[in-house]
């Protein structure tokens, strides 16, 4: 009675676990991934792309450039003249090419989505970084900028930024913070959602974007996706020619509209610049993440695996059963034999168990069958039928199929195949006749 007590009152308490675990796994799997080629690309139609964003500033006259490496954006926007550095994945950023942002000219603007304390650091600003909250909050702006004042309410207050240690312009309760240096002014966004096609509509997150990236006459949209390797070189420094973009002479050539890029590979045309990505991928990551075996699937099947396993534990939870093979047990108080029988009994008509209810009942017959004659327990179902057969004076399959053999698929059939083991080791221990076929008792 206790146990069950117990069980009642932990039972709902695991169930509510359950599924607020189910729905922070759900939740997780849904966030936008900034290693999808589709996360704020301005090529990319998806929900979580940047294309409607693109097509307005294009629209506006905004030249859009797009770039996949950080040298290539860095080395366009030193070139001169007022242009905004776009950057939606700071974390892929290697920690060098966030140090060469902040020291762009002052003509140059660096927007940043949502970055993280690290990346802040290697920027060389020394901003606190709270959250993140469930969902990014739409707060009224706060602020008296233009491109705040003309959106109104938008939802960028997912990441909070504090800068009591920089001059900034602070607003959205610090989910949108501009610090100003003496080198380029960096905008740190705390959420995605103003970029994304599938927000960009929500209260006033389309002009706060376009009033953000729209505010020099160029725009230089680094859509990287991957951990970015180091600059490479013998001693592990930048060199010039890393530092350059190769051929780049800051012109609008293979990127004045969204979806081109600069005619370069994947690794600025270094042969062994894809083992030193390798490198630095294990540096930034860790030995479970990072491994053939995670980078083989998608985090998305990870998270369903883990939450197929919390619905199991909460299944087995919710039937009170326990994990693994059966534990026998003693009882906590003596049962008389005849309510066993019954309970089991029950059990089994319960679970449509006929044939194991005669199983059991034959098990006992011939257990008893072979004390009777003087026979080893464990003797052979077979050895018993035969001596029987020439007890009785019946045919050796008839007894055989009496100690041995199943039951129809009915209650009836069940009744009649048990009242005749019965039968029958009441006729060999010498308490009735037996007459096989039939329902009928003639005790002596």
């Amino acid at each position: 009675m206790r146990s069950r007590r117990r069980l009642r009152l932990v039972l709902p308490l695991g169930v509510v676990a359950a599924l607020a675990t189910m729905t922070g796994v759900a939740h997780v799997v849904q966030q936008p991934d900034p290693t999808d080629a589709s996360f704020l690309s301005p090529t990319s139609d998806a929900g979580d792309g940047a294309r409607r964003l693109a097509d307005d500033l294009t629209g506006e006259g905004v030249r859009v450039t797009v770039r996949r490496h950080s040298a290539e954006a860095i080395a366009d926007a030193a070139a001169g003249g007022p242009v905004t550095v776009f950057v939606t994945t700071p974390a892929l950023v290697h920690p060098y090419y966030l140090d060469r942002l902040a020291t762009l000219p002052p003509e140059v603007r660096v927007v940043m989505v949502t970055p993280g304390k690290a990346e802040l650091e290697s920027a060389g600003l020394d901003v606190a970084v709270g959250g993140p909250r469930w969902t990014a909050a739409a707060p009224r702006p706060g602020c008296a900028t233009d491109f705040a004042t003309a959106a109104g309410p938008a939802a960028v207050q997912r990441w909070r930024y504090g800068v009591a240690n920089h001059p900034a312009v602070r607003c959205y309760g610090d989910g949108l913070v501009e610090v100003r240096t003496p080198r380029a002014p960096m905008t740190l966004v705390g959420a995605a959602d103003p970029f994304r096609n599938d927000r960009v509509d929500e209260h006033g997150n389309r002009l706060l974007a376009r009033g953000l990236l729209a505010r020099t006459p160029a725009v230089i949209w680094l859509d990287l996706h991957e951990r970015e390797p180091a600059p490479d070189d013998d001693t592990g420094q930048p060199t010039e020619s890393g530092q350059q973009e190769p051929g780049g002479t800051g012109d609008d050539t293979g990127g004045g509209r969204p979806g081109e890029d600069s005619p370069q590979d994947d690794h600025g045309g270094d042969p062994q610049a894809g083992d030193q990505q390798g490198n630095d991928s294990a540096q930034g990551g860790n030995a479970v993440t990072d491994s053939p075996l995670a980078r083989a699937f998608p985090p998305a099947v990870w998270a369903t695996l883990a939450l197929l396993a919390l619905a199991a534990l909460a299944l087995a939870a919710a039937s009170a059963r326990r994990l693994g093979a059966p534990v026998a047990e003693p009882l906590p108080v003596r049962v008389r034999a005849a309510e066993t029988v019954r309970g089991l009994g029950g059990l089994y008509r319960r679970a449509g168990a006929r044939s194991t209810s005669l199983a059991t009942l034959q098990g006992a017959a011939r257990v008893r069958l072979a004390e009777h004659y003087g026979l080893p327990a464990d003797i052979p179902p077979d050895e018993i039928a035969e001596r029987v057969a020439a007890a009785v004076g019946q045919p050796v399959i008839d007894v055989r199929h009496v100690l041995s053999g199943g039951v129809e698929d009915s209650d009836e059939e069940l009744a009649r195949a048990a009242t005749t083991v019965q039968n029958l080791v009441r006729h060999v221990t010498g308490q009735q006749h037996w007459h096989h076929g039939t329902d009928e008792e003639n005790v002596t």
